[in-house]
């Protein structure tokens, strides 16, 4: 590689592991209400689709207040995410996803989900980004 393509390559690179350890690569700070509803959905999600607590890695769900109900029968702080809860089992790492429905106007905004299944056998989860939960 001659060396004039080799510099602005490692000048990206620098500045991509700067931001990354600064904390700001690209990722809004999680507004008090969403980190509310993250950290009860890390406390539910998983037990409640049937994941066993003691095996849970981490939880990932999309971010409440980009997941509004829009519609008019229901109150305008209702939100619909799904979660991704990463457990160790003995076959190694697996997920389980899962649908919560919470509202931010209630104490607790939620207290269930429900087992969520991908119908075509594929692990993924493109639709939104996820943030980590708790």
């Amino acid at each position: 590689m001659p060396r004039r393509a080799a510099f602005p390559l490692a000048a990206l690179a620098a500045l991509t592991l700067a931001l990354a350890l600064s904390g700001c690569a690209g990722t809004a700070p999680v507004s008090d209400r969403d980190a509310a509803a993250l950290t009860t959905l890390a406390a539910v999600a998983g037990p409640t689709s049937n994941v066993p607590a003691d095996a849970i890695t981490s939880t990932e769900c999309w971010l409440p207040s980009d997941h509004l109900v829009d519609d008019p029968s229901v109150a305008d702080t209702v939100w619909k995410v799904l979660c991704r809860v990463h457990y160790t089992d003995s076959s190694g790492d697996r997920y389980q996803d899962a649908t919560c429905i919470g509202d931010f106007a209630k104490t607790p905004q939620l207290d269930h989900c429900y087992r969520w299944a991908h119908y075509d056998f594929a692990p993924t989860f493109p639709e939104f980004p996820a943030v980590a939960a708790g």
